[in-house]
C-alpha cells in the first residue's frame, strides 16, 4: 500500500481571519508522474499541478488550491507555510478590526489525495486554534479502490468522488484507494486496527485491462477480497462496484478483463447467500456509469473534476436502494415491486442532475432518507483529526467542482506504491498485475 493522505482533512474552528498550515510533503513518484502524462491535452496540461491542499471555510469550498511543491522537506526541517485567508476582516474608515474579536470560523483543509504529507503546525492570527465542537460525523465511509476513487486528475483532492460522497452523506472518510490496485486480500492487512465503517464501498477491477492475468487466479483473487472484507466488517453494509466499460479501450492481449464483472458477480453473490443466512446488512452490486469523453482527462479513464461529480451523484442516487429486502434477499433490486424504481425512493436533492448555477445543498431530508438506508451504527467515532468549521451555505457538488480551478502553478504531487506481480498464467494468489509496474519498466 501507498503512504499517501487522500480524503485525510483537517478539522479546526478559529477566529483567526488568517491561518497558516505548516507541511512537510512526500516527492511525488515517477510512476504517478508516468500516468499523468497521459492526460488530453485538451482537458489539461499534463505537467501542471493536479494535487495540493484545498480547504472549505464555513462550509464554502475555496476556489484557490494550494499546490504542493515537488521539492520535499528535509526530517527536522519546517514545510511550506499554506496561508488561508479565512475572510471576515472588517475595517470603517480608520478604524480597524483587531486579530481576535471576529467571528469563528469552521475550517476543513484537505490534504494531498497522491502522495504523502507531514502536518507540522497551525498558526492563526485570532486568539485560539481549537478542535471543532458539536456533533460528529454521522458515521464513516470506508472506501477500497484504484486511482480513479484516489483522485487521479480531479486537481483538488476534495474533489475525488469519495470526498464528495462522504461529504454529501456528513460521513467521516477513510480513503484506501490506491492507483494501481486490483483485489489483493493482503491490503487489507493494512487497514488502522478497530476501523469500524458504517459503509464500505469497494471499487476495483478496471486495472485488469492493462496486464495478463489468468480468469481462474483472477476469480480466486475477487473471492477471498470480499470474502475477507465481509469477515472484517459483518455488520456494515457492503457496495461493490463494477468497473464502467469503456468503448474504444481494448484490454492487453492475454487479460481476463472482459470476465472481471461476471467473476465480481459471483464473489458478490456467495457473501450475499452467507448474509441473507445470517440476517446481516445487504450486498449490493453496481455498475459505474460509463463517462463521456470530455468527463475522461486520459486513455486510461481517470475523471476530471466534473466526471467525479457526476460519479458521486451515481453513488449517492443508488444508496437509498440499500434498504431494498428484495435486494437483501436475492441480489436484484426492485423484484418484489414494493420498492421498484417508480419515485418510491427517497430522492437525492443535494446531488441534482441538473446542471449549471450554484445550488445550496438544504437536502436535509434526502440525506437523512440516504443515511437511514445505511443504518449507521449510534456510535462512531470520527475517522480523521476533526475540527470542522462549516458555514450553513454550503455549496453542492457541481458547486466545487466549478470553484475549484487552481490558479497557481507548480509542480504536482501524486502517491503511489508500485506492488511487483506476475503475469503468467501460473500466477499465485496475492500477485497480480500492476499498471505502475508496467510503467516503470
Amino acid at each position: 500500500m501507498a503512504a499517501c493522505t487522500a480524503g485525510v482533512r483537517l478539522e479546526f474552528e478559529t477566529d483567526a481571519t488568517q491561518v497558516l498550515v505548516e507541511f512537510a510533503a512526500d516527492t511525488e513518484p515517477r510512476a504517478t508522474r508516468n500516468v499523468l502524462k497521459g492526460m488530453k491535452p485538451e482537458v489539461g496540461d499534463a505537467t501542471a499541478p493536479h494535487d495540493g491542499l484545498s480547504a472549505d471555510v464555513d462550509g464554502k469550498h475555496l476556489s484557490r488550491v494550494v499546490l504542493v511543491p515537488d521539492v520535499a522537506a528535509a526530517p527536522g526541517e519546517a514545510g511550506p507555510g499554506v496561508l488561508l485567508d479565512l475572510g471576515g476582516f472588517k475595517s470603517r474608515g480608520n478604524l480597524v478590526q483587531l486579530p481576535g474579536f471576529g467571528d469563528m470560523h469552521r475550517v476543513r483543509v484537505w490534504l494531498p489525495s497522491l502522495r504523502g504529507c507531514e502536518l507540522r503546525r497551525v498558526y492563526g492570527n485570532g486568539s485560539f486554534v481549537r478542535p471543532v465542537s458539536g456533533e460528529a460525523p454521522r458515521g464513516t465511509l470506508l472506501v477500497l479502490g484504484d486511482s480513479v476513487a484516489q483522485g487521479f486528475t480531479v486537481g483538488d483532492p476534495a474533489l475525488a468522488w469519495p470526498s464528495l460522497v462522504a461529504d454529501e452523506l456528513q460521513y467521516g472518510l477513510v480513503n484506501q484507494s490506491v492507483g494501481a490496485q486490483v483485489f489483493q486480500e493482503s491490503s487489507l492487512g493494512a487497514l488502522p486496527v478497530g476501523m469500524d465503517p458504517s459503509l464500505v464501498i469497494v471499487a476495483l477491477g478496471a486495472n485488469y485491462r492493462y496486464g495478463r492475468c489468468n480468469e481462474r487466479v483472477t476469480g480466486r483473487e475477487i473471492a477471498s477480497y470480499l470474502a475477507r472484507a465481509d469477515e472484517l466488517w459483518p455488520s456494515v453494509p457492503l457496495v461493490v462496484m463494477v468497473p464502467a466499460k469503456q468503448p474504444g479501450r481494448e484490454a492487453v492481449r492475454g487479460s481476463c478483463y472482459e470476465r472481471v464483472a461476471d467473476l465480481i458477480d459471483e464473489a458478490a453473490a456467495r457473501v450475499r447467500r452467507r448474509r441473507l443466512a445470517a440476517s446481516a446488512p445487504v450486498v449490493m452490486v453496481l455498475r459505474a456509469p460509463t463517462l463521456p469523453e470530455d468527463l475522461l482527462s486520459d486513455e486510461d479513464g481517470h475523471p476530471t473534476a466534473a466526471g467525479a461529480a457526476l460519479l458521486a451523484r451515481f453513488v449517492c442516487s443508488e444508496l437509498p436502494k440499500l434498504s431494498c429486502q428484495c435486494l437483501r434477499e436475492t441480489g436484484r433490486f426492485g423484484r418484489c415491486g414494493a420498492c421498484a424504481g417508480t419515485g418510491t425512493l427517497p430522492p437525492v436533492a443535494f446531488l441534482s442532475q441538473s446542471g449549471g448555477g450554484t445550488k445550496k445543498r438544504g437536502g436535509r431530508k434526502a440525506k437523512a432518507a440516504v443515511a437511514a438506508a445505511i443504518e449507521p451504527k449510534p456510535e462512531v467515532a470520527p475517522v480523521l483529526a476533526n475540527a470542522a468549521d462549516t458555514e450553513a451555505e454550503a455549496t453542492s457538488v457541481s458547486a466545487k467542482v466549478e470553484a475549484a480551478k487552481p490558479t497557481k502553478p507548480a509542480s504536482v504531487s501524486a502517491n503511489k506504491l508500485t506492488r511487483r506481480a506476475a503475469a503468467v498464467e501460473d500466477t499465485p494468489v496475492g500477485q497480480t498485475i500492476s499498471m505502475f509496474t508496467l510503467l516503470d519498466e
